[in-house]
């Protein structure tokens, strides 16, 4: 049997063959590899539907005889699944009645053995034509949809949207506090603004809140939303993200302003807020005004909190909890690396791990690392924890040649003591610094102080590696990225976790490794965690994996996954 030529139009289909005589399922895999973007084979009716409960196929070809389940029995259990599920019977059976019955189950079209490429060509080729209307006609469906949907939604948006800034205004406010959801507004006061406006002049102070607006709208996700209440007060909703993380990012806010100035009249004005958090489903505007009001009480650029049962006091809780075990456990040492494979895509083999930091206490029970790393941030020991894990993975490192990852955080580069310290561990433990990448978060690149990059950029020519991690989850600065010249980018986990289901999530991992092959830089995908995953990861090109699939991060390094 000879092989034909590449079909383009089934080139980017998905076929699932099933076929019990083994002679026949590889001559034609080999025509059908040749004619579809991906080929799975089953051995029988049975191993057919085990695998069409995995994954969807554009078309399913199958043999009427067949033991544990026959071709016929398969069709009515796929299209219960799937109604409009494409499927062609391929057999030598002539039975007229079981033939009728394919036509009632919906089969789409029949090839008859011994299989003719002829035919074989023509019946796929319009079976193939046929999906590729469909996805046509549904795809202008959806565009007569959209059409219609922008135009009701601008004419909302004009009700909904403050003229001066373009966010949204108080009235699109009171229709998101109308849901009954869980939520966390932070408020937003500029301080001193009637003073601009008589200094300045209304003009200029028009300029100031656009400006604001134009910064604030730059600096949350794409979970949370902007509003201009009026005159100089903006408020920020998330239904995602919590008190604790909304009250982290007013901090930074805090701080960002001390560093930002707005160019008015040849002077340069400095702008401060006076903030107030709040959360929960019913009147929250109410709550965050009282807590702005007391706020205002005590001073200005000052972040306030809704006092009634708040996570603050149950944050500070916490940390009366855990200041003690962690000084404890600084003390004793008992933070310790482990470690986590990361494979080389193309060989398949370890080339390099992720240090990652858990507490193992005297009676060898493991902490996780969300139980105690935001607590020694709040607290100031992630420097102390930073330090112990440098020491600790290096002296593990020095015994073989892998490459190894180090997590670095804001307030490690905020100390300044970073450069020296590992240049210290290199020479202490006789290691080079090509062997070292420094992982950083996303958010350096967007919202890093000056000092930090200049520092990024230092330990980069002293020979360290540099990555990104859990890339696509905050707002990145794609310039700055570029600037920091970094060797690896970390794709989310969130992205990886679905890509074989989620398409948007398929495409965000397709757009960060496209940007990264840009500046030169090589991708890890992270949360590998079955096949599946990595064959998707693989076929996308991503040079490198991590994840459960592997291995689990362990207090050893492993000889192979």
């Amino acid at each position: 049997m000879q092989k034909e030529k590449k079909l383009p139009v089934t080139k980017r289909l998905t076929l699932l063959y099933v076929e019990d005589d083994a002679v026949s399922r590889e001559q034609l895999r080999d025509v059908f590899e040749m004619l579809f973007a991906s080929v799975t084979t089953a051995c029988n009716g049975a191993d057919g539907f085990e695998k069409y409960k995995q994954k969807s196929y554009d078309i399913v070809i199958t043999d009427i005889n067949m033991p544990k389940m026959d071709g016929l029995e398969l069709i009515e259990a796929i299209k219960k699944i799937h109604s409009e599920q494409k499927v062609i019977i391929i057999s030598a059976h002539s039975d007229s009645a079981k033939l009728l019955q394919a036509i009632e189950l919906g089969v789409d079209n029949f090839i008859i053995k011994p299989v003719k490429l002829k035919q074989l060509n023509q019946i796929l080729h319009k079976v193939s034509q046929y999906i590729q209307a469909e996805r046509l006609m549904h795809a202008y469906q959806e565009e007569l949809e959209t059409e219609l949907e922008k135009k009701t939604a601008k004419l909302m948006m004009q009700v909904i949207t403050d003229e001066l800034t373009g966010l949204h205004n108080r009235n699109a406010l009171m229709q998101e506090s109308d849901k009954e959801l869980h939520k966390v507004l932070l408020l937003l006061n500029i301080d001193n603004f009637d003073s601009m406006n008589v200094t300045y002049g209304y003009d200029n102070g028009d300029k100031v809140l656009q400006y604001v607006a134009k910064y604030l709208k730059s600096r949350v996700s794409s979970s949370c939303v902007v509003y201009r209440l009026g005159a100089d007060e903006f408020a920020i909703v998330t239904y995602t993200k919590t008190l604790e993380e909304m009250y982290a990012f007013a901090q930074n806010l805090q701080e960002e302003m001390n560093d930002l100035s707005i160019d008015i009249l040849s002077s340069h004005i400095k702008l401060t807020f006076t903030m107030a958090l709040t959360e929960g489903k019913e009147c929250l505007l109410k709550k965050a005004h009282i807590a702005l009001k007391d706020t205002h009480n005590i001073g200005r650029n000052r972040i306030g909190m809704y006092t009634k049962n708040s996570a603050v006091e149950r944050l500070q809780v916490k940390i009366q909890e855990y200041m003690p075990k962690l000084q404890t456990v600084i003390a004793s040492q008992y933070i310790t690396p482990y470690f986590q494979a990361i494979v080389n895509n193309k060989t398949g083999k370890i080339e390099k791990y992720e240090c990652l930091a858990r507490i193992v206490d005297e009676d060898k029970k493991v902490i996780s690392p969300f139980e105690f790393i935001n607590i020694a941030e709040l607290t100031g020991m992630i420097i102390d924890i930073t330090k112990i894990m440098v020491d600790k993975s290096f002296k593990v490192f020095a015994n073989n040649n892998y490459e190894f990852s180090i997590n670095i955080s804001e307030y490690d580069l905020n100390d300044g003591y970073l450069r020296d310290f590992l240049q210290t561990k290199l020479k202490e433990y006789n290691i080079e610094a090509s062997r070292v990448v420094i992982e950083v978060l996303e958010g350096i690149s967007a919202i890093g102080a000056k000092q930090g990059l200049n520092q990024l950029l230092d330990l980069k020519r002293d020979g360290f590696s540099i990555a990104i991690d859990d890339f696509g989850v905050q707002n990145s600065n794609f310039e700055r990225v570029h600037a920091m010249q970094v060797d690896y980018i970390k794709i989310d986990g969130r992205f990886i976790k679905h890509i074989d289901v989620d398409k948007k999530s398929y495409q965000v991992a397709k757009s960060i490794h496209d940007f990264a092959k840009s500046i030169g830089a090589k991708v890890i995908a992270e949360y590998v965690h079955s096949k599946e995953i990595q064959d998707i990861v693989v076929d996308l090109g991503i040079e490198y994996s991590q994840g459960y699939y592997f291995s689990e991060p362990n207090a050893k390094l492993l000889k192979e996954v």
